[in-house]
């Protein structure tokens, strides 16, 4: 497991592009250790803002991470977080992660999607699942 507290964000982006270049990837392991990660939870956010701009380069290997994070990002608690978020160093990192292979842009969505929904309290939950369902952090491999 990684400290996000302490390594670069050229190290943590490294460490997630490692992570997701498995075509047998569960988000679960990594959503658990950094459950109560504030980093993690910031880069989540960074992330689903990230996706949500109409800058962010997409086709079909991750297209769908793109509408999943515009669709998050209308959700007005998460828009609400998404605007108060002051986090340059997982800024950066989201920032290299939207570098990388569209493939692994993919996968790590599927990871920040779901450690998001695991970090929610309980009617933030009600809200997202009501929103999304409860699978919208299960996205295609392509």
């Amino acid at each position: 497991m990684i400290d996000l507290k302490t390594a670069s964000s050229q190290e943590i982006a490294s460490y997630f592009s490692r992570e997701v270049n498995n075509m047998f990837f569960k988000p679960n392991t990594i959503a658990e250790e950094q459950r109560n990660s504030r980093q993690m939870k910031d880069l989540d956010l960074c992330w689903i803002k990230t996706l949500s701009s109409y800058t962010y380069r997409t086709d079909l290997r991750n297209e769908k991470s793109s509408i999943v994070g515009r669709q998050l990002s209308e959700i007005p608690f998460i828009a609400r977080k998404v605007e108060q978020l002051d986090n340059p160093k997982m800024e950066d990192v989201a920032k290299r992660m939207a570098m990388d292979h569209r493939t692994l842009q993919q996968t790590f969505s599927g990871l920040v999607f779901y450690h998001f929904m695991l970090t929610c309290n309980k009617r933030e939950t009600q809200t997202l699942i009501g929103v999304m369902g409860n699978s919208f952090y299960k996205l295609p491999l392509i």
